[in-house]
């Protein structure tokens, strides 16, 4: 089921993620550069919403391909970036079945890989990662941990969003999360409400994320990824997420690639 979140209501998806992404923005420019990424390098930024960090990367130098599944989405980042006058290309695309036209010096994915649930689909992904990237590339995505989203849901499993809108309008948001400690996923309920003077609008939809382990995310870029670093945040004094992993590490060569293909290999 297609969340209402990234579809029927994308047009308050800015309106519901309003945090400022200036220390993000910055960590993951320095952190490029640190491992050899400069403008104008082509960035690949997998699962790009509404382009928030598609072109503030772009307006860095950078030159950038923002990638979604959501047309919705991507109508509004291509608008946002006109508007800016930056430009960005933005395509609809399963990343699972998204095939790059070219290597890219480097790949972003955030807020992405918790909604990939399935054991292969995980493995594949990073599968994907490493094709869409040139050898020394480098890969930046962050993801839930289990520990942590276990402290934070089990403190406080609902959290409510009212806005007030240009037009007179109300927009109401509401979740409620539980933990499913067998599976490490989370089972989310969604409420959205959206009160206008000629009548209101409710949907109400339920979905399933999977959090990640350190150990789980080694294993499945085993052969593809070396150089990793594992962060708490982007590099924010205050940062609103408190449950994630962000994680950095550079494409490792063909023949060490090969090499962990054969060692696997060996011991099968």
């Amino acid at each position: 089921m297609m969340r209402p979140y990234y579809h029927r209501f994308a047009w308050a998806y800015d309106l519901l993620n309003a945090e400022p992404i200036t220390w993000r923005i910055d960590f993951i420019v320095a952190q490029l550069r640190q491992r050899g990424v400069r403008p104008p390098d082509r960035l690949l930024d997998a699962g790009c919403g509404t382009g928030r960090y598609s072109i503030d990367l772009a307006a860095c130098g950078f030159t950038v391909l923002g990638v979604d599944r959501s047309p919705e989405l991507v109508k509004i980042a291509m608008t946002k970036s006109n508007a800016r006058t930056i430009a960005v290309e933005f395509s609809v695309a399963d990343l699972l079945e998204f095939d790059a036209p070219d290597q890219f010096r480097a790949v972003l994915c955030r807020g992405v890989l918790n909604d990939i649930t399935q054991d292969l689909e995980r493995k594949r992904i990073f599968s994907r990662f490493a094709q869409w990237l040139s050898p020394g590339g480098v890969l930046i995505f962050d993801v839930r941990d289990w520990t942590k989203t276990v402290a934070r849901y089990e403190a406080n499993s609902v959290s409510r969003q009212e806005i007030q809108l240009a037009d007179g309008g109300v927009l109401v948001f509401a979740s409620q999360t539980s933990l499913d400690y067998a599976t490490q996923c989370l089972r989310v309920r969604e409420m959205f409400e959206h009160r206008r003077s000629a009548g209101s609008e409710f949907t109400e939809n339920e979905f399933s994320m999977r959090c990640w382990s350190r150990n789980e995310i080694s294993e499945c870029m085993a052969g593809r990824f070396e150089d990793t670093a594992f962060y708490s945040t982007y590099g924010e004094k205050d940062a609103a997420w408190k449950d994630r992993l962000v994680v950095i590490a550079t494409r490792a060569a063909a023949q060490k690639r090969q090499a962990a293909k054969t060692r696997n290999a060996k011991r099968n």
